[in-house]
């Protein structure tokens, strides 16, 4: 039942747009004594140059058509968008552009639904099983620390979740590589309440950082990223 309802949200524009233009016909042929036919065709000799005025706005209405039958987002849900930084919320979907309401910054964006279909769009709201799961992301890089040691830290971090509010029990924690002197250990941890996921985010990190006192481990020689793009990016600004 739940899928049907993007589509009833759609006819109602359908109908409304099918609405407007016959009334526009109609009033032509009384302001003009013309029937419907000798209108077109007085119409058509600019029909090429209306057409290519009408194109982008006739493409945004194909896209919404796509949008409520493929159900790529609803209204209420979480995505992020590509050009646009951090979470968005989808505010409506209306007959040529969608409004958003840009998290971050607090700010309305209406973005055209043709940018909408060719752009890249991660729905955050749709999961692909019952429970949702917003995932985080970190890359954790200790330099010169010991096998034993290493495999301590992974055996810690996977036993968070429980004592963190907001965090499922399913994590995932990798030792992946050895870069230079350092250990690098990727973890992907979820979020099963979307009013939790900020603040599992900064607990899941204090307690990292809670556990590498513990050991003992330098900060000074300790890397927790979650961005490896910004990373790259300032590692390279530096050594030039």
């Amino acid at each position: 039942m739940r899928g049907c309802i993007p589509k009833c949200q759609l006819m109602p524009k359908i109908f409304q747009s099918t609405a407007i233009i016959v009334i526009a016909i109609k009033v032509s042929e009384i302001f003009l004594g013309q029937s419907a036919a000798a209108l077109v065709g007085l119409l058509g000799g600019a029909g090429i140059t209306l057409g290519l005025l009408l194109k982008d706005i006739v493409y945004d209405w194909f896209c919404t058509v796509i949008i409520y039958s493929d159900g790529l987002y609803r209204e209420g849900d979480w995505v992020s968008v590509s050009g646009l930084q951090g979470f968005v919320q989808i505010m409506s979907i209306g007959f040529r552009t969608t409004t958003l309401h840009v998290y971050q910054w607090g700010s309305i964006v209406k973005m055209p639904n043709s940018r909408m279909i060719t752009g890249i769009v991660e729905n955050w709201s749709q999961n692909p099983g019952e429970e949702l799961k917003w995932g985080i992301s970190l890359t954790l890089k200790i330099d010169g620390i010991s096998a034993k040691q290493t495999a301590r830290i992974c055996d810690a971090i996977r036993e968070m979740p429980p004592s963190i509010p907001g965090l499922s029990k399913e994590m995932i924690v990798r030792f992946s590589k050895i870069e230079n002197n350092a250990r690098v250990i990727n973890i992907v941890a979820f979020v099963n309440d979307d009013n939790l996921y900020f603040d599992a985010e900064k607990n899941l990190n204090l307690a990292i950082l809670e556990m590498l006192e513990q050991e003992g481990i330098d900060f000074l020689y300790v890397d927790l990223r979650t961005d490896p793009e910004n990373y790259k990016q300032s590692q390279k600004a530096a050594n030039n």
